[in-house]
């Protein structure tokens, strides 16, 4: 027959569940330490009455952490790609984004089209890169951690079309004629092009794609937006990765994915797709090994890269997703 504990036995039960409560509590408030630290500062450009707003996710340790700017796809914000922007700065690096004077939540409305957005975006881009001394000098103890000799330019959308340009590509200037114009800043060493834009006229000739010559990685989901007349969304946002010059180029492709990775990022109004946890977890799982690849110079990283086969044949790396090189 089992007999219950005594008072002794009683005291050790409690002593045991009082331990593993504290077990929780401590792996909580580790959790909570070691996770990225937000911070939302603004920039002033110099001679203009507006301020740049910015959202910096900081790593909790490390030093000498690269940067990573970031630009929103249309009407979107720096707060919509919190799940990719705080996933990059947890792996170790400071990621910098910026809301552009097309977002609505400075006012505008969804769907208009001033032909000066796109230019007002490298302009913010430029000046945030020209200051980053400054902008990280905001954010308390962040300026003895950071390497600013190390710069990615990423993107979404409209935004992937900006880090393109700062990485190398070009565009052609409507207003003289088509002149080719280069925006391309010396200090970006990557380039991550999420669903970006394939060439259309008169801004964007096949040829202008070709003078990105950075290591760059593009993903495009194969359900993504079409906005091309006589191509697929899929066929005209991989359009980055089949013009830009060969070479360290990397294709992600999300097998039934949206514009939005099954409408996780970027929107908040739309569908969420089963599938979304599984295009988010291989996006962010594939842009840092990018990144740790030619942005934190890791060996291992760049070996799992150079492996990938050689376009058209390309390598099954989940459920969902194909990875391939050119």
């Amino acid at each position: 027959m089992k007999t219950m504990p005594g008072l002794t036995g009683w005291r050790r039960i409690r002593r045991q569940i009082a331990c593993v409560i504290m077990c929780f509590v401590f792996a909580s408030l580790i959790g909570a330490l070691e996770a990225a630290q937000i911070h939302d500062v603004a920039y002033a450009p110099p001679g203009e009455s507006r301020s740049i707003p910015l959202r910096v996710s900081v790593p909790a340790t490390g030093r000498r952490l690269p940067v990573v700017v970031f630009s929103h796809g249309a009407y979107a914000s720096k707060d919509d790609y919190s799940s990719i922007l705080d996933h990059w700065a947890d792996a170790g690096y400071v990621v910098i984004a910026v809301t552009h004077r097309d977002s609505t939540k400075l006012g505008v409305t969804r769907g208009s089209n001033n032909p000066k957005f796109f230019e007002w975006r490298l302009d913010d881009l430029q000046a945030v890169l020209g200051n980053l001394d400054a902008i990280v000098s905001q954010v308390p103890d962040l300026r003895r951690r950071v390497d600013l000799t190390r710069i990615a330019a990423t993107g979404h959308s409209f935004g992937g079309l900006v880090a393109q340009t700062l990485g190398g590509a070009t565009y052609n200037d409507v207003a003289r004629a088509g002149f080719p114009v280069s925006r391309a800043d010396p200090r970006i060493r990557a380039v991550i092009i999420f669903s970006g834009a394939g060439a259309f006229a008169p801004l964007l000739a096949p040829e202008n794609f070709a003078s990105l010559r950075l290591p760059t990685l593009v993903t495009v989901g194969t359900n993504d937006l079409k906005q091309a007349p006589d191509l697929s969304g899929y066929e005209w946002r991989r359009q980055p990765y089949d013009l830009i010059a060969p070479g360290r180029k990397y294709l992600l492709s999300l097998d039934g994915a949206d514009h939005y990775l099954g409408g996780i990022v970027g929107r908040d109004d739309l569908p969420r797709s089963d599938n979304a946890a599984l295009y988010l977890a291989d996006f962010n799982r594939w842009s840092t090994t990018f990144l740790d690849a030619y942005l934190g110079d890791r060996r291992t990283a760049r070996r799992e890269l150079e492996s990938l086969p050689e376009s058209p044949a390309k390598r099954s790396v989940s459920n969902v997703s194909t990875l391939e090189q050119r």
